[in-house]
Parts: C-alpha cells; structure tokens; sequence
C-alpha cells in the first residue's frame, strides 16, 4: 500500500529533531520511504511511502507525534484506480 502524509511541525525543528527523522526512517525497514519534500503553503512537508498495510504505517508514523502533526492519505496508482473504476 502507499500512504501521502501531509506534515506540519509543531515546533521549530532541531539538529535532533532531523537527526530523529532519519533514525526513525532507518530503523523501520517495512516502510519504505521513497519520497520526502519540503513545502510552502498549509503543509510543511510531505511524506510518501509504502508499507504492507494501515497498521504498520500507523506504527511508523506515530513515531514523529510529538513534533509533526500529519495527515495521512492512502494512495492508488492511477492505472489501478482507472480499471477499479471501469475506465481502462
């Protein structure tokens, strides 16, 4: 499955804050993180990544709570999501 994680951050971000980040990201091979971005305007950044399921993606990402505030989507390739739709 494939997750978009809106993120906004609590507070000012630290050398540890970052350094965290990566630790967290390292330490759990069963999500694959194949995109990270900085961003102008409501969000701060923006995750995409994958893993087997809602559960293990919840586990991973409650990691970061006490500084980002996220939103998480599910996301659907397009050529997936046009032939569940009837369209391909």
């Amino acid at each position: 499955m494939q997750f978009v994680t809106l993120i906004r951050f609590r507070r000012k971000l630290t050398r540890d804050d970052v350094d965290r980040t990566d630790r967290i990201i390292r330490e759990n091979p069963q999500v694959k993180v194949s995109l990270m971005l900085w961003t102008f305007g409501s969000y701060d950044g923006l995750l995409v990544a994958e893993a087997a399921d809602e559960k293990t993606y919840m586990k991973f990402i409650l990691q970061f709570a006490d500084y980002l505030s996220t939103e998480t989507l599910v996301a659907v390739p397009r050529d997936e999501a046009l032939k569940l739709a009837g369209l391909r």
